[in-house]
């Protein structure tokens, strides 16, 4: 991690970078933007944690998210993110696991 402007930036490696950039195939966000911002360092107010959680489950491999995340983190917003989330099997699959985990 390093300082930049006030801020701690994360620093992640070449394929966490190329994990994360799945899901910002629309967003003007960097991947330590969007890591960022899914940790809760992020000072920004749109997109926002739970939007950012559900852009990631919907776009990437669960066992790839999980190499970056620690799924406590995840479903910590899962709350927040599962009014975003379309796809009725990937909000039934965290709505389980989330039950598991707590």
């Amino acid at each position: 991690m390093k300082q930049v402007m006030g801020k701690i930036e994360q620093k992640l490696t070449d394929d966490q970078r190329s994990i994360l950039k799945q899901a910002l195939w629309d967003m003007n966000l960097t991947p330590e933007e969007f890591f960022a911002i899914i940790e809760g360092s992020s000072t920004r107010t749109w997109p926002d944690r739970g939007f950012c959680v559900a852009r990631l489950v919907e776009s990437v491999n669960w066992f790839k998210i999980v190499t970056i995340f620690n799924p406590k983190v995840l479903y910590s917003v899962w709350d927040d993110a599962r009014k975003y989330v379309r796809a009725r099997e990937i909000r039934e699959g965290m709505d389980f696991a989330s039950r598991i985990l707590q």
